[in-house]
């Protein structure tokens, strides 16, 4: 069974990566404690100069979930995110960004009635940036994606956490479709790997896959793009555990002319 899955999980990520990075912002992992989430974002996309090769994103998103014994994403209140990407389409193929990132994520205890735990509720400054390979294969858009990620964590009060420092890496495939000049499909991979600094360091581990299928519309007269969308997040090495994410964002574009 072990073998199964791991195969499965592979032949899912090549298949994958016959993926362009569009316009939706997928939601943040809540972890193992919950099965179902909620995702809301509001963003904003600004193109910085009139060649359009330099963008800027801004988000606010929100989180709620479920606890760990029921199925309710709206139950309780989990994640606030600010952040702030800055991209550069520099060849034909290729694309980098940098972005900053603050969180907040409450957590609850693990039996009823399942009140908030201060003392494990945490703040993340987080700090990434994004490798991207970009093309066209017949009618379908393609991407292919390495995004390092620096992770600081405190408490409330902006102590140490008991997990002061995490590094992550992520290698993203993703592949879209057109519909119409409005309407896209969107299926995205994710594999996530991680070291982790408590009293020392972690190795560097594979801890867990997302996957994500979207539906985006974009209304060019009020410059939106709404997209709603489903993500399956697969976690540890056994795959024994997966949450479910219903995730809806609407971003605003270019709002000012340059």
């Amino acid at each position: 069974m072990k073998y199964f899955n791991f195969k499965t999980t592979t032949v899912l990520f090549l298949f994958c990566l016959n993926l362009t990075c569009f316009s939706q912002i997928t939601p943040p992992g809540l972890g193992k404690d919950v099965n179902t989430v909620s995702w809301f974002a509001l963003g904003l996309k600004q193109n910085l100069n009139k060649s359009k090769t330099a963008s800027s994103t801004t988000y606010i998103g929100h989180s709620s979930s479920s606890t760990i014994d029921d199925t309710n994403p709206f139950n309780k209140s989990a994640l606030y995110v600010v952040n702030q990407e800055i991209s550069h389409h520099f060849k034909e193929h290729w694309k980098y960004s940098g972005a900053l990132s603050y969180r907040w994520q409450n957590f609850y205890h693990l039996t009823a009635p399942y009140d908030r735990d201060k003392s494990l509720s945490r703040q993340e400054i987080r700090t990434y940036a994004r490798f991207s390979y970009l093309t066209k294969i017949r009618q379908l858009d393609f991407s292919l994606t390495y995004r390092p990620e620096f992770r600081w964590f405190y408490n409330s009060d902006f102590t140490p956490y008991h997990e002061s420092f995490q590094f992550r890496s992520r290698i993203a495939g993703k592949l879209s479709k057109s519909l119409s000049a409005r309407q896209k499909i969107i299926f995205t991979t994710e594999l996530l790997f991680a070291t982790s600094k408590t009293e020392k360091w972690s190795s560097l581990e594979y801890h867990e896959s997302r996957f994500s299928l979207y539906y985006s519309m974009l209304f060019p007269k009020q410059k939106t793009t709404f997209n709603i969308g489903y993500m399956n997040n697969l976690l540890g090495t056994q795959f024994s555990k997966d949450t479910h994410y219903l995730a809806i964002d609407i971003t605003l574009n270019n709002l000012f002319h340059i």
